[in-house]
C-alpha cells in the first residue's frame, strides 16, 4: 500500500511499459482484422518504436513474428497499411518489407 492506495501491477509490467512506446492509442481496435491478427499487430507496434531497425532483439523476433503474421492471413502490404494508419513512416514501413525477406529468403533485403 502506497498513501492508502494499493499500487497497480499492470502499470509496472512490461506490458506497460511496451504500451507506452506503441503509436496506436490505447484503446485503438484494427477494423477489419479478427483478434488474432490484431494481437499480432499490437505486438508488432509495441516493437517498432525504433522504426524496426535491426538489432540483436528484431534478429531474433521479427522473422518468427512476420512468420506468424503471414500464418494468420496477413500479407506483408496490408501489415504495411495498417502500421501507416497509426503514424508509421515510410523509413520504417520499409523495415517491415526488409524483415518479410529476412523471413522469406533468410537474407535481410535492402
Amino acid at each position: 500500500m502506497h498513501r492508502g492506495r494499493a499500487l497497480n501491477p499492470a502499470a509496472w509490467s512490461m506490458t506497460g511499459y511496451l504500451g507506452r512506446m506503441a503509436r496506436r492509442a490505447q484503446d485503438h481496435s484494427w477494423p477489419g482484422y479478427n483478434q488474432a491478427q490484431a494481437e499480432l499487430l499490437d505486438f508488432l507496434d509495441d516493437l517498432g518504436n525504433n522504426g524496426w531497425a535491426r538489432n540483436p532483439q528484431t534478429e531474433e523476433i521479427m522473422p518468427n513474428l512476420m512468420g506468424d503474421i503471414h500464418k494468420a492471413g496477413l500479407s506483408v502490404d496490408r501489415v504495411k497499411e495498417a502500421m501507416a494508419s497509426i503514424g508509421y513512416d515510410r523509413m520504417a514501413l520499409h523495415e517491415l518489407g526488409r524483415w518479410e525477406s529476412k523471413r522469406t529468403i533468410g537474407k535481410f533485403g535492402r
